[in-house]
């Protein structure tokens, strides 16, 4: 898979080699299934016409960047988020960056720039994306959009579980709530940590909330089944011996734990 870094700078000459391509929109933080589906439905419109699997994203969140003030949680940092969408099959991982200029870009010119301008020939996004200016631009608008210059669009409906849409607020919240054994039926795994023992959690990671887990810790011979203390938001205790383990660690949050000896 191709990760490509877009500004409004290098955006013609990306979009000179850039191939036709099925697009997929979003910003996909932690690819759970809602994401997923989104990313599957767009592999069979690739597949069907013969087309490149591309998912368009941003960074930073753009929320970071309109309200700088407020923290920004992140599920996981690009790197990770990266992996998950090359196992899905995508091709190429456009990352466009967010600035306060980029935000100011009307609906329509969005997609002259972003979606034409990146050779977009089938266009797929979930029911609630939005786009432009002060988010106007809708599934409707891009409806009309899309007929007018004769792409494709395919709109994936609301994906639900326990009557709640699937999305990464709903991940944060089952954190925030240690419900960590219920995330396999929102992200189709576990949630998934990289922690380096010296220096804390790595950047753009969420931990759950304070408490003792049951993880799952994952070294290149073996896997390791222990219970890990959340301290705050980057450091946790392991209740292992922490020598016999490689300083960067990948762990799994399996459930919350309400007793665990040292």
């Amino acid at each position: 898979m191709q990760i490509i870094y877009v500004n409004a700078t290098n955006l013609p000459d990306i979009g000179i080699s850039a191939p036709e391509a099925a697009i997929a929109l979003g910003y996909f933080d932690g690819v759970h299934l809602g994401h997923q589906k989104v990313i599957q439905t767009a592999k069979e419109q690739a597949d069907a016409k013969d087309l490149a699997l591309a998912v368009l994203s941003f960074f930073p969140h753009p929320k970071s960047v309109l309200f700088p003030d407020q923290e920004v949680t992140y599920l996981e940092p690009l790197e990770q988020k990266a992996e998950k969408l090359e196992r899905l099959g995508v091709d190429m991982f456009y990352i466009v960056e967010f600035t306060k200029e980029l935000a100011k870009v009307e609906a329509d010119d969005f997609l002259d720039a972003y979606l034409l301008g990146l050779n977009a020939k089938e266009i797929i996004c979930g029911f609630d994306y939005t786009y432009g200016a002060k988010a106007k631009g809708t599934v409707e608008t891009l409806g009309e959009y899309a007929e007018a210059n004769q792409v494709g669009l395919t709109v994936v409906e609301e994906l639900k579980w326990n009557e709640q849409k699937i999305s990464s607020t709903l991940i944060r919240n089952h954190l925030a709530e240690r419900k960590l054994n219920e995330l396999p039926k929102l992200l189709g795994n576990f949630h998934q940590t990289k922690y380096c023992q010296k220096n804390g959690l790595l950047p753009n990671y969420s931990l759950p909330n304070v408490g003792t887990y049951k993880v799952r810790i994952d070294t290149r011979n073996s896997t390791i089944e222990c219970a890990a203390t959340v301290k705050c938001k980057k450091t946790i205790q392991l209740h292992y011996d922490e020598s016999a383990l490689p300083k960067l660690l990948s762990i799994h949050w399996i459930d919350q734990l309400h007793a665990v000896t040292s």
